[in-house]
């Protein structure tokens, strides 16, 4: 069974050698590995060509820079392998990820398999992290997995039946799917083993020292999300759920972030009155309730903005 493992690759010189090694020590061989160099301005493409020339494996593909979105959609189109793998440039993989993945599959029989991470830092520190919450694994609660496309084996027919394609152009792309994709799955497997090492770039985006109006993208990304569900009509099978991933993305994750920069702060009545509007009654949510005191009130002051309250919490 061919496994078509994609790697979109934009300026990672420092960390591809790495990620691609990973890749290629595989215990399982049958393996498709598409590069989909994304416009890199450093020497990454040239990186890719040159392991191509070392395995008739891996297939290159050079497009112009349109982001991580366009070049997963373009991998998934150009794949012929059963499943796809996902593996971002500059993160790696242990060297019996796919094989024990593989076998989990029950023959090719299970729409996603999943693995657990490690936050891997430069110091070559690592934490360990599980991909499922911890509120246990079930039909319901596995649309809550961490909704980046790694750590996961999934059938490339759940993206092309349900014409599910990450959003281009957008920060955080991979929410606006991911979740509605595990949704749509018949079944699934969870190997509770970190496999996949998510490497903590100081540089990322995501820990920019300056405020970044792409964080605003979270705004229509879970919109695209919450649409696909009512027209899929899985809305009120998954309500819970959904309303869950609106309290973490919104009313917690964005507004930390926002919170912290004088530019976004007036994002955070944005958030309050999005959930008053979808969600009014999020409080007693059975996935919200179960978060720890500090979760709960900081949603709760963020809700109320709070503001000053906030700054006490979180000096502490």
């Amino acid at each position: 069974m061919k496994i078509s493992v994609i790697i979109p690759v934009y300026n990672v010189e420092y960390y591809l050698k790495r990620c691609l090694d990973s890749v290629l020590n595989q215990t399982y061989t049958n393996l498709e590995i598409l590069l989909i160099d994304d416009g890199s301005s450093d020497t990454s493409g040239n990186i890719c060509d040159e392991f191509a020339q070392q395995d008739n494996r891996i297939t290159v593909f050079h497009t112009k820079n349109e982001g991580a979105a366009c070049a997963r959609n373009f991998g998934i189109k150009k794949a012929s392998g059963k499943y796809l793998f996902f593996v971002d440039g500059d993160d790696f993989i242990e060297q019996d990820t796919i094989e024990k993945m593989v076998k989990l599959s029950n023959n090719g029989n299970i729409d996603i398999i999943y693995c657990d991470y490690y936050k891997y830092y430069d110091d070559s520190n690592k934490q360990y992290m599980s991909l499922i919450p911890f509120y246990g694994l079930n039909k319901k609660t596995h649309i809550l997995a961490m909704p980046g496309p790694v750590c996961k084996l999934i059938k490339k027919e759940l993206f092309i039946e349900n014409n599910l394609f990450f959003l281009p152009g957008k920060f955080f792309e991979d929410n606006a799917i991911m979740p509605l994709l595990s949704a749509l799955s018949k079944d699934y497997c969870y190997l509770k083993e970190a496999k996949y090492y998510y490497f903590q770039r100081n540089e990322s985006a995501l820990n920019s020292k300056e405020y970044n109006p792409k964080w605003e993208d979270i705004f229509e990304v879970l919109n695209y999300l919450y649409k696909g569900f009512v027209e899929k009509n899985l809305f009120d099978k998954y309500k819970s759920e959904i309303e869950y991933i609106f309290i973490e993305y919104l009313l917690h994750a964005a507004n930390l972030r926002f919170y912290d920069y004088k530019e976004g702060r007036t994002n955070i009545k944005k958030v309050h009155n999005i959930m008053k509007k979808e969600f009014p009654k999020w409080q007693k949510n059975i996935y919200f309730k179960q978060e720890n005191w500090k979760y709960k009130v900081m949603c709760k002051l963020f809700y109320g903005n709070h503001l000053f309250l906030i700054s006490i919490i979180r000096r502490k």
